[in-house]
């Protein structure tokens, strides 16, 4: 068989650039950056029946194997491309799926075969090595004893010479309907998954083979187009087995041609290809292409667009489509490589450094660990990262809850409310007033009037059991257990949200921070419980034993209580500051000097109320100092537990255990690895540096 002519009749269409960055798609595609970037692509699907192996022998002027078993188990990249040389070359390689180990990479990346015959042997020959390389049956093996029937690898043909034009594109193995001992069900669903996986990424122009002597609407490929291109915008249809049709059936054929019925924007391109009987007698590819020619001369095929049929138009308007769709998408594709480039650095980055060591180990804990300990101190003194009422900032939420604390203990503390010299209410002692007070209304002397009676002893009159006021300060504090027990919870809350946020932030590996956080969570346990045991002994303090205070605001307190009173009697029998009234001492002696049950009262009264002015402060103090700062944000607090010195304390096999990097990391860490060199090496081949690598490549093979 004589070697075909490669001349194509194609006019020049491309300028250098968009040459150059159809040269940068393949590349890039070669590189297996399609497993990160979606790149534009022509391809070809269709039945097994309908005619898309001779399709491709009249795109390529190679002698595809047609009704063989070998082409369907496998995508075939064909990429056409001018060169310098005075002679045509095609190259056959293999295109390793990402997934693919580095022992069968390497294996399929060292299949090259430079093709100088070009008969139907030697073609089929190449192709069946490619087939055993991949590990899938070839012409003589039985196939039903064959384990893996399809690939994802990818058949690359590459033909290059001087009358080439930049063309490429994929072809998908057939769609068939009905299973036999060579061609399952179940490889039926694999060929229909891979199809749609090509025909569903958005940057593919769909090229769907239709038989012309089947109905369109039975064609399962358009459906499956039609499915992922509703709007027909990526799809162009081509018609074959025009010469086929029966007589009659050609007007509607006719008509889809002319894209009336399915309207595609790509429209629809008719082609004759050489038939079985043909192929028999020998009739060449350049026969076939006169007899192409011819055909679409005569009656009714000549009404047709002749840029609408044959071949060579079809070549044509495929390489001006594939053309403008890459200048169309290359600046996007650009910035998708730079933006997924940072993506993998970043999530590289909080991987952190190799696990593999105890050293590498506890190097890595020792840092998370610096990490958060700098986000603790920044969280406590204020120097905050985030906006607004984020959980990390800790010490601003825990300044709100000493407020509200603090409103709480004035407000809602008194069990009674204390009363003014003038027998109302002490609004000062409420802070916002009765309003919005727990206290109750009734008559506070009352009930010191039961304690007196009740705990009479042997005291003087008009003197009273020390135990009458303890029993009234007990009484009138029995709401601050409750009130500092919610503020406690609310503070631990804070902290553990504010924990979360900084573990999160400073340990972004989720099972590392999960390992640590079990780790660590029995002693922030102990740390919550030394609070609890604070706020009760604080409790026990000023609760349950004697009255004690050094404090001299209880003097002036009590003093100034007793001013008040003695202020008010005067009041009472009209004297104001600067007002002369006639004095009556037998009634302002009447008014200072009370019976002894009532004088004591009073007395009682005032030395508590100026004891609980003087206890609440302190109480409010002590439980923000010594239950909250010392125990819960102090070295042995639990936002403290995690840090340097804990870490440098562990083991080797807690370090281990904690740190120690698992296969999925490892394997993230590798597949990351080599997604950063591919889309360094892809962005070297955006700018133009990274082309020599690929020369050097096919040079090489």
């Amino acid at each position: 068989m004589t070697k075909p002519n490669l001349k194509f009749e194609v006019e020049a269409m491309e300028s250098q650039e968009r040459v150059e960055q159809l040269g940068k798609i393949d590349q890039l595609r070669e590189l297996g950056v399609g497993a990160e970037i979606s790149l534009p692509q022509l391809v070809v699907v269709g039945d097994q029946s309908s005619g898309k192996s001779s399709l491709l022998e009249g795109l390529t002027d190679l002698p595809f194997p047609v009704a063989s078993e070998l082409c369907t188990r496998f995508a075939t990249q064909i990429v056409f491309r001018r060169s310098r040389s005075s002679h045509e070359s095609i190259q056959v390689s293999i295109i390793p799926a990402t997934d693919t180990n580095d022992k069968d990479k390497k294996i399929l990346e060292g299949f090259s075969r430079a093709m100088t015959e070009f008969s139907s042997e030697s073609f089929a020959h190449v192709l069946d090595e490619a087939a055993n390389c991949m590990g899938l049956p070839g012409i003589d093996d039985d196939i039903e004893q064959i384990e893996k029937r399809f690939s994802n690898d990818v058949l690359k043909i590459d033909i290059s010479g001087p009358q080439q034009h930049h063309l490429s594109f994929v072809d998908c193995p057939g769609l068939f309907h009905n299973p036999t001992k060579y061609q399952t069900t179940e490889d039926s669903k694999i060929i229909r998954k891979l199809i749609e996986d090509y025909v569903q990424d958005r940057r593919t122009i769909i090229m769907a083979v239709m038989d012309g002597r089947n109905n369109l609407a039975n064609q399962e490929v358009f459906r499956i187009a039609k499915a992922a291109d509703k709007e027909g915008i990526r799809t162009v249809g081509i018609m074959t087995k025009c010469d086929a049709l029966q007589k009659g059936d050609e007007p509607i054929a006719i008509k889809i041609a002319q894209n009336q019925i399915e309207k595609l924007t790509h429209g629809w391109f008719c082609v004759r290809n050489r038939t079985t009987q043909e192929v028999k007698s020998g009739v060449s590819i350049e026969q076939r292409h006169e007899l192409e020619k011819v055909f679409f001369k005569t009656a009714p095929w000549n009404v047709l667009d002749k840029k609408r049929v044959g071949i060579a138009s079809l070549k044509a308007s495929l390489g001006k489509m594939l053309s403008d769709h890459v200048a169309n998408e290359f600046p996007e594709i650009c910035k998708e490589i730079d933006t997924r480039y940072t993506q993998a650095r970043d999530e590289l980055d909080e991987l952190g450094a190799p696990r593999q060591t105890t050293h590498e180990q506890l190097q890595h804990l020792i840092k998370l660990a610096g990490n958060y300990q700098r986000s603790v101190e920044d969280s406590l003194n204020g120097r905050y990262c985030e906006d607004g009422l984020h959980p990390s900032k800790i010490r601003m939420h825990i300044q709100d809850a000493h407020d509200t604390f603090n409103r709480a203990m004035h407000e809602k503390g008194q069990t009674m409310h204390f009363r003014s010299t003038e027998e109302s209410f002490d609004d000062q002692m409420t802070g916002e007033g009765k309003d919005d007070s727990s206290a109750s209304d009734a008559n506070i002397y009352n009930e010191i009037k039961i304690l007196y009676r009740t705990s009479r002893g042997r005291e003087l009159p008009g003197q009273s059991n020390p135990a009458v006021q303890e029993a009234l300060f007990r009484h009138q504090t029995q709401y601050w257990e409750k009130i500092a027990e919610q503020h406690i919870a609310k503070v631990i809350q804070i902290i553990n949200d504010g924990n979360d946020a900084l573990f999160d932030r400073s340990c972004p590996d989720e099972a590392i921070r999960k390992k640590i956080r079990n780790r660590i969570d029995p002693e922030i346990s102990d740390s919550l419980s030394n609070a609890w045991e604070e706020l009760y002994g604080i409790l026990r303090d000023e609760r349950s034993g004697p009255l004690q205070t050094t404090n001299h605001y209880f003097a002036d307190n009590l003093a100034k209580a007793g001013n008040e009173r003695f202020i008010a009697a005067l009041n009472k029998l009209g004297f104001r500051d600067g007002i002369a009234a006639p004095i009556n001492f037998a009634a302002m002696t009447s008014l200072v000097h009370l019976s002894n049950e009532a004088s004591a009262i009073h007395h009682i009264h005032d030395t508590v109320k100026a004891y609980y002015e003087v206890a609440l402060k302190r109480f409010i103090d002590n439980v923000n100092v010594q239950c909250v700062e010392r125990n819960l944000l102090g070295p042995d607090g639990p936002v403290n537990v995690f840090n340097p010195e804990y870490v440098g304390d562990l083991s080797a096999g807690d370090v281990a255990a904690i740190a120690a990097e698992d296969f999925a990391t490892s394997n993230t860490r590798e597949e990351l690895k080599q997604q950063i060199d591919r889309l360094d090496t892809a962005r070297k081949i955006i700018s133009g540096r990274g082309a020599s690598h690929f020369a050097k490549k096919r040079r090489h093979a």
